[in-house]
């Protein structure tokens, strides 16, 4: 028995059973580029801007409602739950969608016309289950099956210090074995952190500039923990003096009834 799985227009080649999975596209002659460059967009304005809009010769895979009023845009990726999208209110995004080239979704809905399953299983067997934690990721991993000659990544920072900045170690494993393994040519523009590595755990303490750094950021905390102990005061002596306003207004409610202004 052999198995076989659709990926962007090709095949997975047929494997036997026992043997260790290997993800391989199969494309027809007509469909190969032999120069096929790919365009992956996040949504940071940084560097979203540099995209290859102008340049037919460069596919462009984008994903996040923030690309909406993008030039163009080729294959688009929405791997989120549908219906919390729609409770999120993004029914708009969503309708959007349906008018669009190719969008990859976790599967081919009918009120989608061009949507397409991404090969989840497939790419998880192959690179296994640590690095998903964005769209960025799987776009990422598609991108590299293609065996492009270049993919270029635009508008991705994941610098915040929030969600993004827990996504970035794993866009930078691909990142990693594009440079590393692949025969595949890397683009990122200079305005993206993308590229810019996490400091050394344990060494960065024996860096001159990571020690100016985190003085820096020692003074900025007490200067803010000084603040927020000036504001306490001051809270506590507005409330003291709301109190007193506040007796004041019932005197001047109740008390002030004399008759000596004869």
């Amino acid at each position: 028995m052999q198995d076989a799985v659709e990926v962007d227009g090709g095949t997975l080649q047929p494997r036997k059973r026992g043997r260790k999975p290997k993800l391989v596209v199969v494309q027809k002659a007509a469909e190969i580029i032999p120069s096929r460059k790919i365009a992956l967009l996040g949504s940071a304005v940084s560097s979203v801007g540099f995209a290859p809009f102008d340049d037919p010769s460069w596919e462009i895979w984008a994903c996040s409602p923030a690309n909406k009023g993008i030039p163009r845009c080729e294959v688009w990726f929405e791997l989120h739950n549908l219906e919390v999208k729609k409770r999120e209110g993004l029914t708009e995004w969503l309708e959007y969608l349906k008018l669009q080239p190719v969008v990859y979704m976790q599967q081919a809905y009918p009120e989608y016309p061009t949507s397409r399953e991404y090969p989840l299983h497939q790419i998880i067997k192959k690179w296994g289950p640590f690095w998903w934690t964005s769209q960025l990721s799987f776009m990422l991993a598609l991108a590299i099956e293609q065996k492009p000659k270049v993919i270029g990544i635009f508008g991705v920072d994941m610098a915040a210090n929030s969600e993004y900045n827990q996504q970035r170690l794993a866009c930078q494993y691909f990142i990693q074995h594009i440079v590393k393994e692949a025969d595949i040519e890397l683009i990122v523009p200079p305005e993206s952190d993308i590229l810019e590595p996490a400091p050394l755990y344990g060494y960065c303490e024996s860096s001159r500039q990571w020690r100016k750094y985190n003085a820096r950021r020692l003074e900025l905390l007490q200067r803010i923990g000084n603040l927020d102990q000036d504001a306490a005061k001051k809270s506590d002596e507005k409330k003291h003096l709301v109190g007193a306003l506040d007796d004041m207004e019932y005197q001047l409610a109740h008390w002030a009834n004399r008759m000596d202004f004869r």
